[in-house]
């Protein structure tokens, strides 16, 4: 039983380690914006530029939504809703600013990303189109 025991502790002991030394840590708020614009740079194809003002727009929001919700935190509130509103008010900050950087076919590109703007479709052009809007030119 106790050659058991140990074997199941090394076992545990081993894995931890092996984790520890993967470097499997939480990613920084400003590692998640890098990964995010490289998405969309592939996704939905930025210029340069664009590339630059999606970067610094998803940092600062990134950073600003963590720090709200570590506010949040610190004041004792646990009610889930308070930090879904907070999350959303954030994740629409970023919308709103983005909408201003980037066209409107880039635009939808980034909501169907996001999860939102499940009312778009592609079109067989490549573009995306209203579901509505497609449903109308079959017809």
């Amino acid at each position: 039983m106790k050659k058991i025991f140990v074997l199941i502790a090394i076992l545990f002991l081993g894995l931890g380690t092996a984790f520890a030394q993967n470097g499997d840590k939480e990613p920084t708020m400003e590692e998640l914006a890098e990964r995010h614009t490289k998405d969309l740079v592939k996704k939905i194809g930025l210029s340069d530029s664009q590339e630059f003002y999606v970067d610094s727009i998803l940092r600062t929001n990134y950073l600003g939504v963590k720090a709200a919700l570590e506010d949040l935190q610190r004041s004792g509130r646990q009610e889930p809703d308070i930090y879904r509103h907070c999350r959303e008010l954030w994740q629409q900050k970023s919308i709103d600013a983005l909408k201003k950087v980037l066209d409107e076919q880039q635009y939808i590109g980034y909501l169907r990303y996001i999860g939102k703007g499940r009312e778009y479709k592609k079109g067989k052009d490549g573009k995306w189109y209203l579901k509505s809007e497609l449903k109308k030119n079959k017809k």
